[in-house]
């Protein structure tokens, strides 16, 4: 599977959330620059820790993902989108 280029992480605390977005959002990765900002919370126990992630490679993989995020804080999920037709 290779990445649509979108990618969600959610943090357990709001805090991580804004610190990443603060430190992340624009940060070039290989020939994309990414852009990191709070995704519309499915629940309010998410509220503002909820990120959207997009410009990802498309070779990078979900190990990668949380790497460079759980600098920042810790994870609750995260996932990187995938086309579902080609893989």
């Amino acid at each position: 599977g290779q990445s649509l280029g979108y990618g969600f992480v959610n943090y357990v605390d709001p805090k991580d959330a804004e610190k990443a977005i603060n430190t992340l959002n624009g940060l070039r990765l290989q020939t994309k620059t990414i852009k990191v900002s709070y995704a519309r919370p499915s629940s309010a126990s998410i509220r503002d820790a909820n990120l959207y992630v997009s410009g990802l490679p498309k070779s990078m993989t979900q190990k990668e993902l949380e790497q460079l995020f759980s600098q920042y804080g810790r994870i609750i999920t995260s996932r990187i989108l995938v086309d579902q037709v080609t893989g």
